[in-house]
């Protein structure tokens, strides 16, 4: 029961993983940031955060598959 069960959850972190990088081009983003890294605009994109619109995060409608 326990493989089972060990089975089931390695599926699904896999399947999680999987749809992560299909959704999101990596190698793209990895490019554009260490250009951003390499240029020195990445303190710029920090210092351009708006915290005001983190405050209004509603963790009522969070779903699991959010994350995935």
């Amino acid at each position: 029961m326990k493989l089972l069960i060990k089975g089931a959850i390695a599926i699904l972190l896999i399947l999680g993983v999987a749809k992560t990088f299909q959704d999101h081009d990596v190698t793209t983003e990895a490019t554009n940031y260490y250009n951003q890294i390499r240029e020195g605009e990445v303190l710029q994109n920090i210092e351009n955060i708006n915290f005001d619109s983190l405050k209004n995060l509603n963790f009522d409608n969070l779903n699991p598959s959010d994350f995935f």
